[in-house]
């Protein structure tokens, strides 16, 4: 009997589909895991953010790092600062929906319609 006529024994798959529980266990380690190396990483982003001290980007062996510093408009100093009774041209005046107003307007079936659904997820308790 030639090799091309020997029966096959089935095939075995190297690793079986885990469990719904033996995920949720490394989904669990992993976590943890998670948490620890982000506690880490942000220890070691603090030291660098001290050792280099300034702005920019520095050569580190061969390696960029940036220290960057992030800043944003503080509109409601700025509202305080610049009243709309006194600077109108500054604000807008746009017609939108008053969303707790509808959700008293209309039944929650009423508005199923107009529902968007969104990706979903997985929550763990």
């Amino acid at each position: 009997m030639s090799a091309e006529h020997v029966p096959h024994a089935p095939v075995t798959p190297i690793k079986t589909v885990p469990t719904a529980a033996e995920l949720l266990e490394r989904r669990a380690a992993l976590r943890a895991d998670a948490e620890l190396i982000q506690d880490e990483l942000e220890q070691i982003d603090a030291a660098l953010i001290i050792r280099l001290d300034t702005v920019g980007v520095h050569d580190v062996d061969g390696t960029k790092v940036e220290i960057r510093e992030y800043s944003r408009t503080d509109y409601k100093a700025l509202e305080a600062a610049y009243p709309v009774a006194e600077y109108p041209q500054l604000y807008r005046t746009e017609p939108s929906l008053d969303q707790a107003a509808v959700k008293k307007e209309f039944a929650p079936a009423a508005l199923d319609e107009f529902k968007v659904r969104g990706k979903k997820s997985v929550v763990v308790k």
